[in-house]
């Protein structure tokens, strides 16, 4: 480009970041999820999560839209090819505005298919790194499957509403109290008013939500509460066929107070994870409303997270202490013996600090490929599309390896040209990118390597002894890797240093360049062995902290009626459900069985209904997966599927096969505290001889 053109290109340039910049910085608070019939959509992304986890996301995003800018303004075919656009006539203004139209695409991102397609995976992705809409989901998920405590003062202020003549609604608490505990419709609109009571503005601030969510969904708060308020008459109509001693079955009026219900728990979920800190206090708000979460089995493998970072830190640590100094020594001995004028040839730092920045960017590098890699696979693992959980199939899904080892590539590549541009002169930073090119398969087969350790099965016997022989062979992989790379890279770099210096190249330098790539495969399988091992003990506790400890128990499904089912997990692979109120002796029995299996995602069961029934009514599909400090039941129809609406939940109560006891049975309802049913009056009586009728 002439000097006029490099200058209007460079402020096309500069204009056309910023229009990036700004619009990807509002562009990530839109939503990413399809599904409708949870809400999700109706909520922005950052009160979806915690502020932290969401502020990565998104500074990730923000990177990640302006490195695809700068690609395609610096690569026009590769920018032409997507967009399918053809070639003008004036090259020249084309090559001037190329920035300027690069930014207005991505900008107008429906006018382009391509780059629209590209931007969503982008943004999704990076949505279920900081777990949304998951945070919420499961948020929701345990709400439903718990208890509810109704205030005594709410609960008869909404049976005074429901009945509709004050002066008999306090005769007919204890009869409505019965059949709230056992009618879904009647319990779900009894406890979506205990909710709407708790949020009223006269209480909200004692709940602990941010007031600015509240802020800015009031009017969806607002349509809620006057949604309820319209479901007063078909829950009326549905109490009194329920007085007569009959069974309606009312799909309708079930179906819109399970959808205002599950509407009011997305809003309360959203505005808690986008207050709260950590999983604790998020129960705290959850309780603080009504929910009884208590008596959930604490998770005890979270806080091994601290102290496991802590551990990698000072394993590194100790490793650039081993390689600065050994590196140190390997320049006095073998390089020595040619002069050490030939270290700059070799690549190797000259100096202390400088051989340990050298370890420190090393590591670096190596840390981006790995996380680039293992962010997919957990972002997959989290959309549970990773194992075939349907078919119960533990395989390893070879064909999903390809986008996070592309993925940890692509983070390590850019690691190493910026570490190589950071180092280089400003006249020099091309040369610099040039020379780590034979370095990038390193990132490629490290991505590899971690994947395939990582879907190794982590929680066997012996885990010392298989993690390190895995990271041994890992190491040995690198190391190899590594040695080839060196051998391609160190030559070229030696004649090219041999005659910018006019020195001689011998066949004693090229002697020293051979024992120099010896050495760096050695360190680079040192590194790599280290880096194994720690991704292999790091997936393991994140593993323990997504799988319960059901394998080979008998397990309960506690559902706001109290426990429901049981579940014997054996230690066969084998299931069998039967409901709570069966003894030990009846578990052959049962109508349904089936097949578990442990996978990332959690504990995958497969029922298959016995005679005479068609389904079971857990659903054909269960998912038992911890979520912070509970451990929930999914049941699924059809398939297992994050998008999918669960047909059952239900808390899991793990109990040890060594230790049975009877099943708890269904616990009587019992009215509120200070609620007793007493004898009706003639007012009660017509009341609810007018309900009847």
């Amino acid at each position: 480009m002439m000097p006029d053109s490099a200058w209007n290109w460079t402020i096309a340039f500069a204009f056309g970041a910023v229009m990036v910049w700004m619009y990807s910085w509002s562009r990530f608070d839109e939503p990413s999820c399809d599904s409708q019939s949870e809400y999700f959509s109706r909520y922005k992304p950052r009160f979806s999560t915690s502020y932290g986890r969401y502020a990565r996301a998104k500074w990730a995003y923000v990177g990640a839209m302006m490195l695809m800018y700068v690609v395609f303004s610096v690569v026009p075919g590769l920018f032409s090819a997507v967009v399918n656009i053809g070639a003008r006539e004036d090259s020249s203004k084309t090559i001037d505005g190329l920035p300027l139209a690069v930014a207005l695409a991505l900008v107008t991102l429906q006018n382009v298919p391509g780059l629209k397609e590209l931007e969503k995976r982008i943004r999704g992705f990076l949505h279920s790194v900081a777990r949304i809409p998951d945070c919420v989901r499961r948020t929701v998920a345990q709400m439903r499957s718990s208890q509810f405590n109704f205030e005594p003062g709410v609960y008869q202020c909404q049976t005074k509403k429901l009945v509709g003549q004050p002066a008999a609604a306090n005769s007919l608490i204890g009869d409505l109290s019965k059949l709230r505990e056992d009618d879904e419709i009647l319990h779900a609109w009894y406890c979506v008013g205990g909710v709407l009571a708790a949020l009223s503005e006269r209480r909200r601030d004692g709940v602990g939500i941010d007031p600015i969510f509240f802020a800015n969904y009031r009017d969806e708060l607002d349509s809620i509460g006057a949604k309820h308020v319209a479901l007063v008459e078909l829950v009326r109509e549905h109490v009194g066929e329920c007085l007569k001693g009959g069974s309606p079955t009312d799909l309708g009026t079930l179906s819109e107070v399970r959808d205002l219900r599950d509407r009011l728990y997305t809003f309360v979920a959203c505005g808690v994870h986008s207050t709260v800190k950590n999983e604790a206090d998020s129960l705290d708000v959850v309780e603080k409303l009504g929910f009884c979460l208590g008596g959930v089995p604490g998770n005890v493998h979270g806080h091994a997270i601290g102290p496991l970072a802590g551990l990698s830190f000072i394993s590194l640590t100790v490793l650039s202490i081993f390689t600065g100094y050994s590196t140190l020594a390997f320049s006095d001995f073998v390089v020595g013996r040619i002069g050490g004028d030939w270290l700059q040839g070799l690549g190797i730092p000259t100096d202390t600090l400088g051989l340990f920045a050298w370890t420190w960017l090393t590591a670096a590098f190596y840390f981006s490929t790995i996380f680039g890699a293992l962010a997919v696979r957990n972002a997959r693992i989290a959309r549970r599309e990773w194992f075939d959980l349907n078919d119960l199939n533990r395989e390893r899904p070879l064909l999903r390896y390809v986008t996070p080892i592309v993925v940890g590539t692509a983070l390590g590549a850019i690691t190493l040209s910026s570490i190589a541009v950071i180092g280089a002169k400003p006249n020099e930073a091309g040369a610099a990118i040039s020379g780590t090119l034979p370095w990038f398969p390193l990132a490629t087969v490290m991505a590899a390597i971690v994947v395939v350790l990582s879907d190794g099965r982590l929680m066997e016997d012996g885990f010392w002894r298989s993690t390190a022989a895995r990271a041994g062979l890992g190491a040995l992989i690198m190391a190899l890797i590594g040695f080839l790379t060196s051998r391609l890279s160190i030559p070229i770099s030696l004649k090219g240093f041999a005659l910018s210096h006019n020195i001689d190249l011998t066949e004693a330098v090229r002697q020293v360049g051979v024992y120099t790539s010896v050495f760096i495969a050695a360190q680079i399988g040192l590194f790599a062995f280290v880096l194994c091992v720690i991704a292999q003990v790091a997936e393991r506790y994140i593993t323990r902290s997504r799988l319960p400890a059901a394998a080979g128990k008998l397990v309960e499904l506690i559902t706001r009626q109290g426990s429901e089912f049981s579940i014997s997990l054996e230690d066969a692979c084998e299931a069998s459900l039967f409901a709570a109120n069966r003894t030990e002796k009846n578990i052959a029995s049962t109508g349904c069985r089936g097949r578990w299996q442990l996978f990332p995602e959690g504990m995958a069961v497969k029922w298959s209904a016995g005679s005479g029934e068609g389904y079971c009514k857990v659903g054909e599909f269960g998912l038992i997966r911890r979520y912070g400090d509970a451990v929930i039941y999914e049941g699924y129809v059809g398939q297992f599927s994050a998008k999918r609406k669960p047909v059952f939940e239900a808390r899991v109560d793990e109990r040890s096969n060594d230790n049975r006891i009877a099943p708890k049975r269904r616990r009587e309802p019992r009215p509120p505290t200070g609620a007793q049913p007493g004898p009706k009056t003639a007012a009660a009586e017509s009341v609810t001889e007018e309900i009847r009728t």
